[in-house]
């Protein structure tokens, strides 16, 4: 069963969709996000996904999606399904302090879409599963990883967003 079969309940009517789409497009691109060229497309407590379209920049010597993609992205994914905040002008914020990858099957080309839920938080450290699919279903990764939530995030309700601090 993919982890999307897993969506949270109501996602699919439209007043959730939009709230969604509107909550992704408030959401900061930076460098590292823009570099790799991947997307959030689903947001939603407890749960992230993140789209890449492949090209040559993500290709290792051999041709294939280097190793480091599909962690790269199922880090983004998590890191996404424990960051959600649904408090107006709240935010979550968490590092990642364990990622562990299991490689399963190579892509070319194509859409590769990571699915991250989160499993369980304890204090300030939150546990989330993901897997990477290319477009075809192919389950080419997965993985699990630790999250520490900086102080003030690990409640539900997160910090204000004016405390964030901006990136130098």
């Amino acid at each position: 069963m993919a982890m999307t079969d897993q969506l949270p309940p109501g996602l699919h009517d439209q007043a959730s969709k939009a709230e969604m789409e509107a909550k992704i497009a408030e959401r900061p691109i930076h460098g590292f996000r823009r570099m790799m060229g991947y997307k959030t497309t689903v947001w939603a407590e407890r749960y992230c996904e993140v789209e890449l379209t492949i090209d040559a920049r993500h290709d290792n010597s051999h041709g294939i999606v280097h190793g480091g993609v599909y962690a790269a992205l199922m880090d983004a994914a998590c890191g996404g399904a424990v960051a959600y905040c649904n408090a107006p002008g709240g935010i979550r914020l968490a590092v990642t302090i364990t990622l562990q990858t299991t490689y399963l099957a190579s892509a070319k080309r194509g859409m590769l879409t990571a699915s991250a839920r989160l499993i369980a938080v304890e204090g300030r450290v939150a546990t989330c599963a993901c897997e990477v699919r290319l477009d075809d279903g192919t389950l080419c990764a997965t993985g699990h990883g630790s999250f520490m939530y900086l102080h003030g995030s690990e409640a539900p309700d997160g910090i204000p967003a004016a405390m964030r601090k901006k990136p130098v």
